[in-house]
Parts: C-alpha cells; structure tokens; sequence
C-alpha cells in the first residue's frame, strides 16, 4: 500500500458513473478473506442504495464463485470503478479467470492497493473507489422468485447472495495532488 492522492465524494453524487460503467462492461469487485486471501471479480449486476440512513452497494455473487468462497471469511468489500473504456480487456479477463488459479493481477496489469478504511484492496488503474463493510448476508430464495426470472436466470441452479455493504468511504484517486 502506500499514500495516493484522493478526494472524498459522496455515492449518491457518483451513481449514474457506477451504474453506467455496471452496464457497459463492469466494474472491478474484491474481496479480502480474514486469513489474507484476495480476489478480483468483474460484476455487472448490483445496486446502489439507501439503507439504514446511509449509502449501501449490494453485490450479488453466485456461489459457484472464488469470491463466494471469500466472503464466506469476510467482513468487508472493495467497488473499484474504471471511468472510461480503457480497462475493457482487464475486466473481461478477471471475469472469466479463477482466482484460485491464477494470479489475475499479474495478468491483467492491476495494481492492488491498500483499501483506507476496510481490511482489502482497491484496484489502483481505476478512478473511483468505493468501500463497504459488510451488514447484511442475504441468500436468494428460489420460492420466492418468479419463476420466469427463476428460469431465465438460475436455469441450472446457481442462485446469487446478495452482500449489503454500507459505504463507509466513497473517494476518487484522478486527481492532481
């Protein structure tokens, strides 16, 4: 890790960038498990909201993934944002790689950094960062689901759970010191 310079700013004032860049190839998620281990996924589906009086990121995370394995030892999460196109190739190569197999940071040319104020890392190629700790766990219901939904999506089973991270820091790092 190390000092970058950053600038505090508020979820809510950066959402159309996050929601746009979850549409239009992904944004980078990491997770850092108790014991040390990290790992880097592309997630294109997720919300940002408003719960108990503050900003929550919820990721959905199905649980055939390195990641789900992760959180399962975790108390935290890590939303790093490219704001432009330039990261394309990096983020399809963290979605469609295992991290327990490879070193996808190596790969991919991403730098890990030091996250402020969560146990993990921040993607430092990307210009808005955003930081959760984790407070609610909340694995999908099949029998709660529309069943069009059900099918479409979950066809052969692997169901999401939903992490609800309150935001506890939201900054940007492309600025001039």
């Amino acid at each position: 890790g190390g000092f970058f310079p950053m600038k505090e700013v508020k979820l809510y004032d950066v959402a159309p960038d996050v929601l746009d860049r979850m549409a239009h190839g992904g944004v980078f998620f990491t997770v850092q498990d108790k014991s040390g281990r990290c790992n880097t996924m592309n997630i294109g589906w997720g919300s940002l909201s408003c719960y108990w009086n503050g900003p929550v990121f919820i990721a959905p995370i199905r649980h055939n993934r390195y990641t789900y394995e992760l959180l399962q030892n975790a108390d935290s999460f890590t939303v790093s944002v490219p704001l432009d196109d330039g990261m394309k190739e990096a983020l399809t190569l963290v979605g469609t790689r295992h991290g327990n197999e490879v070193d996808k940071y190596a790969l991919a040319h991403l730098t890990p950094l030091d996250a402020l104020s969560v146990n993990g890392k921040v993607i430092g190629q990307c210009a808005l960062h955003i930081e959760c700790r984790i407070a609610l766990t909340l694995p999908m219901d099949p029998e709660a689901m529309d069943p069009a939904v059900r099918e479409r999506w979950y066809g052969d089973g692997d169901f999401h759970t939903l992490y609800f991270g309150q935001v506890v820091a939201c900054y940007r790092t492309d600025i001039d010191d």
